[in-house]
């Protein structure tokens, strides 16, 4: 594909991947890991999160993906999407469209990312911009719960449960798992331009600063008795929020969310394009839509509230292994061989 990035592009499609679908639930699994020491065990994450990106950036031209490892990562490209697209028409269903069949939900979500990436890869790259202050909008009402917030619920910091550190560091995986869209778009980035040094600080700092308030926020919002209960806390922090030009500031978000979120599942799709036609092949359309095809039909099996939390559960294990594990060995391997990306 002929795609060519700035460095705004570059880091703007990146953030986008990072943050959409996964930003409204993470908080839950790893409060009720980590507990008290939530907010610290984050700061080591995001530390370890660019350490992750300092690697990538010095070692990206020996990320070269075979045929083999192409379709390695489109099968795991697929199937994470499944598993959003479900997770997005289930919280829609929950907060906003009870009555509405969850299929038309489906086919909506998979019909504006099918038309985005039939068209130019622009259309998905550019399209980011417009949820800029729409995202951000999150952080300025979430700033109305401070005078709710109790800050003693961020102590005591335990440092001496190993078991409660690792799994505190595996559910903020959630956080960050879309790291390895930067060895994807790595290539794309216009010749004469870099990202190492402060450009790379300077998105990881935005980055860590979007998610760490959520955290901050949530972990003195609720008890520890009460996050267990809590599936989406962002959405029950701005639901007790009263303001005055909506009734129900938490719906105003449902849909910004879900529009965020649509732009992520584009995003997914922009990353098969890429891989997929790699080398020139005939019918691209065709290919596009079959995918959208199973996008559409793949969701409804999973679209329980059983297996939803089952996924939740256990899919921070999955992405270890393709964003970090994965990643990391083909590099090597690569770099043992002297094969890079031309």
């Amino acid at each position: 594909m002929n795609v060519s990035l700035t460095k705004a592009q570059f880091f703007l499609l990146l953030f986008i991947f990072q943050t959409g679908v996964v930003y409204i639930a993470f908080q839950t699994p790893l409060i009720i890991s980590s507990r008290n020491s939530s907010w610290f065990i984050f700061i080591v994450a995001s530390v370890i999160h660019y350490g992750l990106l300092l690697f990538f950036e010095r070692y990206h031209s020996y990320f070269y993906l075979n045929a083999f490892f192409r379709w390695v990562y489109q099968i795991y490209w697929l199937l994470v999407t499944v598993v959003f697209i479900a997770y997005m028409s289930y919280v829609l269903a929950s907060w906003v469209l009870p009555q509405t069949p969850e299929w038309i939900v489906v086919v909506i979500i998979v019909a504006l990312s099918l038309y985005a990436n039939l068209s130019r890869p622009e259309t998905v790259i550019n399209i980011g911009v417009l949820l800029i202050p729409l995202i951000f909008l999150f952080v300025i009402f979430l700033m109305l719960a401070i005078p709710d917030l109790t800050w003693s619920n961020l102590f005591p910091i335990e440092w001496n449960h190993t078991k409660q550190i690792v799994a505190g560091l595996i559910h903020s995986i959630y956080a960050y798992f879309g790291i390895e869209m930067y060895l994807i778009y790595r290539p794309f980035l216009q010749k004469d331009l870099q990202v190492k040094g402060r450009p790379l600080l300077t998105y990881q700092l935005v980055i860590f600063v979007f998610y760490f308030i959520s955290v901050l926020f949530t972990q003195m919002f609720f008890s520890l008795d009460e996050i267990n209960l809590i599936p989406e806390p962002i959405m029950y922090i701005l639901k007790s929020q009263e303001v005055t030009f909506v009734k129900r500031l938490d719906i105003f978000f449902v849909y910004i969310w879900l529009s965020w979120s649509i732009v992520t599942i584009m995003i997914f799709g922009l990353s098969f394009r890429v891989l997929h036609f790699m080398k020139e092949k005939k019918h691209p359309k065709r290919s596009i839509m079959v995918y959208h095809l199973l996008l559409a039909i793949l969701p409804l099996f999973v679209l329980h509230f059983r297996s939803i939390e089952f996924i939740k559960n256990s899919l921070h294990y999955v992405i270890i292994f393709f964003t970090i594990l994965l990643p990391m060995v083909i590099i090597g391997w690569n770099k043992w061989r002297g094969k890079s990306v031309s």
